[in-house]
């Protein structure tokens, strides 16, 4: 078991380990932040790239920390709530393994100005993908093992940390992994989509 608390229920290995999977699927896929870094890099590079890159990161973990204390509160203003939202997690995890298996190669929409942290910080607090991210990384792993406000930061940053990595792999691999994805993208979205589709059965217990 992977116990991360003093009390309560602890945390499978292997729950951990599917919300790893999951979260890594969902945020090192072609989306917004990705397209948007892998275009820029190319043309200002990762130096010119940094201040945006925070921003990201920034306004990731503001909505990391705000989708767990929010979970985390409705639960406990409807206790009954968990299980729902639970299985529409579940079904959230679904539709992103539909919308991964019909996504096309991204264009070559390049930003003609500079980059700033601003523009990331605010490119996340709009950007739906991230939000129902938290939500349902909160509500279908976490909150059924753990509730007190410390440990859902430490996972709020573990998330964040999760999509950093995906950001500096797509601003570093620039267009080689555009034309990689390009070449590829059916077999690599049907992987994807498949993982995904396995992750939301084993959130709804039917794996």
């Amino acid at each position: 078991m992977f116990k991360l608390t003093q009390g309560g229920s602890p945390m499978p290995l292997s729950v951990f380990i599917e919300m790893t999977l999951s979260a890594i699927l969902t945020v090192w896929s072609p989306g917004p932040n990705n397209i948007l870094l892998l275009s820029t890099a190319s043309k200002y590079g990762i130096s010119g790239n940094i201040r945006f890159m925070t921003g990201i990161w920034s306004g990731s973990l503001t909505l990391m920390c705000l989708s767990g204390l929010f979970c985390s509160t409705l639960g406990k203003i409807i206790p009954g709530i968990q299980p729902v939202m639970k299985y529409l997690g579940a079904a959230y995890v679904l539709y992103l393994a539909w919308q991964t298996w019909r996504r096309i190669p991204p264009s070559d929409n390049v930003q003609d100005k500079k980059p700033t942290w601003l523009m990331g910080f605010f490119l996340q607090l709009i950007n739906v993908k991230i939000i129902i991210y938290g939500l349902t990384m909160f509500s279908a792993y976490i909150l059924p093992y753990e509730a007190r406000v410390p440990i859902l930061f430490c996972f709020a940053v573990y998330l964040m940390f999760l999509g950093a990595l995906g950001n500096l792999i797509w601003a570093f691999a620039g267009n080689v992994l555009k034309r990689f994805y390009s070449s590829h993208y059916k077999l690599m979205n049907g992987i994807m989509a498949l993982l995904l589709v396995w992750c939301s059965l084993r959130i709804t217990g039917l794996l």
